[in-house]
Protein backbone atom coordinates (compact mmCIF):
# COMPACT_ATOMS: atom_id res chain seq x y z
CA UNK A 1 0.00 0.00 0.00
CA UNK A 2 1.12 3.35 -0.08
CA UNK A 3 3.39 4.95 2.44
CA UNK A 4 1.03 7.75 2.72
CA UNK A 5 -2.20 5.71 3.85
CA UNK A 6 0.17 4.33 7.14
CA UNK A 7 1.42 7.95 7.90
CA UNK A 8 -2.25 9.64 8.06
CA UNK A 9 -3.42 6.47 10.07
CA UNK A 10 -0.71 6.53 12.32
CA UNK A 11 -1.91 10.30 12.85
CA UNK A 12 -4.97 10.03 13.17
CA UNK A 13 -4.18 6.98 16.03
CA UNK A 14 -1.66 9.49 17.88
CA UNK A 15 -3.94 11.94 17.77
CA UNK A 16 -7.00 9.66 19.36
CA UNK A 17 -4.73 8.72 21.89
CA UNK A 18 -3.67 12.21 23.11
CA UNK A 19 -6.84 13.82 23.27
CA UNK A 20 -8.19 10.85 24.81
CA UNK A 21 -5.64 10.11 27.49
CA UNK A 22 -7.09 11.87 30.38
CA UNK A 23 -10.01 9.57 30.52
CA UNK A 24 -8.94 7.41 33.31
CA UNK A 25 -12.22 5.51 34.10
CA UNK A 26 -15.32 4.56 32.23
CA UNK A 27 -17.54 4.77 35.32
CA UNK A 28 -15.41 7.67 36.62
CA UNK A 29 -17.71 10.06 39.31
CA UNK A 30 -15.47 11.91 40.82
CA UNK A 31 -12.51 14.52 39.57
CA UNK A 32 -9.11 15.36 41.30
CA UNK A 33 -7.98 19.26 41.20
CA UNK A 34 -4.55 20.15 41.55
CA UNK A 35 -4.20 24.24 42.90
CA UNK A 36 -0.67 25.47 42.67
CA UNK A 37 0.23 28.78 44.21
CA UNK A 38 2.67 31.52 42.73
CA UNK A 39 3.42 34.84 44.00
CA UNK A 40 2.93 37.15 41.08
CA UNK A 41 5.95 39.88 42.06
CA UNK A 42 8.65 37.03 42.43
CA UNK A 43 6.78 34.36 39.44
CA UNK A 44 7.95 31.46 42.65
CA UNK A 45 5.71 28.98 44.29
CA UNK A 46 4.15 29.71 47.83
CA UNK A 47 5.06 26.69 49.65
CA UNK A 48 3.39 25.38 53.12
CA UNK A 49 0.49 27.71 52.34
CA UNK A 50 -2.93 26.39 53.43
CA UNK A 51 -5.21 26.04 50.58
CA UNK A 52 -9.30 26.06 51.37
CA UNK A 53 -12.00 24.70 48.91
CA UNK A 54 -15.11 25.34 49.13
CA UNK A 55 -19.27 24.57 46.78
CA UNK A 56 -19.59 28.84 46.42
CA UNK A 57 -17.75 31.64 47.37
CA UNK A 58 -20.52 32.15 49.91
CA UNK A 59 -19.07 29.27 51.76
CA UNK A 60 -15.20 30.12 50.94
CA UNK A 61 -15.99 33.56 52.88
CA UNK A 62 -17.93 32.22 55.65
CA UNK A 63 -15.12 29.02 56.01
CA UNK A 64 -17.06 26.57 55.22
CA UNK A 65 -14.88 24.18 53.31
CA UNK A 66 -14.99 20.87 51.65
CA UNK A 67 -11.45 20.16 52.30
CA UNK A 68 -7.64 22.14 53.03
CA UNK A 69 -4.43 21.11 52.02
CA UNK A 70 -0.87 22.66 52.56
CA UNK A 71 1.21 23.50 49.18
CA UNK A 72 3.91 21.52 48.72
CA UNK A 73 7.68 22.66 47.71
CA UNK A 74 6.04 23.38 44.39
CA UNK A 75 3.44 25.19 45.51
CA UNK A 76 0.80 22.31 45.07
CA UNK A 77 -2.06 21.36 46.92
CA UNK A 78 -3.90 18.24 45.42
CA UNK A 79 -7.46 17.59 46.26
CA UNK A 80 -8.77 14.29 45.77
CA UNK A 81 -12.28 12.33 44.87
CA UNK A 82 -13.89 15.49 44.40
CA UNK A 83 -17.63 15.48 42.85
CA UNK A 84 -18.11 17.19 39.39
CA UNK A 85 -19.10 20.55 41.09
CA UNK A 86 -17.88 24.29 40.50
CA UNK A 87 -14.94 24.85 43.16
CA UNK A 88 -13.69 27.98 44.68
CA UNK A 89 -10.53 27.95 46.36
CA UNK A 90 -8.45 30.59 48.14
CA UNK A 91 -5.17 30.58 50.64
CA UNK A 92 -5.03 30.80 54.70
CA UNK A 93 -2.76 34.12 54.43
CA UNK A 94 -3.30 36.03 50.91
CA UNK A 95 -7.18 37.09 49.83
CA UNK A 96 -7.04 36.41 46.13
CA UNK A 97 -9.47 33.55 45.19
CA UNK A 98 -10.30 31.37 41.99
CA UNK A 99 -12.74 28.77 40.60
CA UNK A 100 -12.44 25.97 39.00
CA UNK A 101 -15.14 23.35 37.79
CA UNK A 102 -14.34 19.86 38.44
CA UNK A 103 -15.23 16.94 35.95
CA UNK A 104 -16.01 13.43 36.84
CA UNK A 105 -12.84 10.89 35.55
CA UNK A 106 -10.62 14.33 34.53
CA UNK A 107 -7.55 15.64 36.48
CA UNK A 108 -8.00 19.80 36.45
CA UNK A 109 -4.89 22.06 37.54
CA UNK A 110 -5.50 25.64 38.49
CA UNK A 111 -2.90 28.20 39.15
CA UNK A 112 -3.93 30.70 41.90
CA UNK A 113 -1.48 33.87 41.63
CA UNK A 114 -1.55 35.70 44.93
CA UNK A 115 -0.87 39.47 44.70
CA UNK A 116 -1.93 41.36 47.61
CA UNK A 117 -0.37 42.18 50.42
CA UNK A 118 -0.21 39.28 52.84
CA UNK A 119 -2.76 39.17 55.23
CA UNK A 120 -1.28 39.05 59.33
CA UNK A 121 -2.19 36.03 60.77
CA UNK A 122 -4.51 36.53 63.69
Amino acid sequence: MNKGFFIVLSAVAFSWLILFSGCNSKNATTGTLTIQVIDYATDTPVTNQLVYIATSYGNLKNHIWVGSLYTDGNGKAFFHDLPPVLTFYDTERWENYGANQVYAGIDENAILFVNTPVVPKK
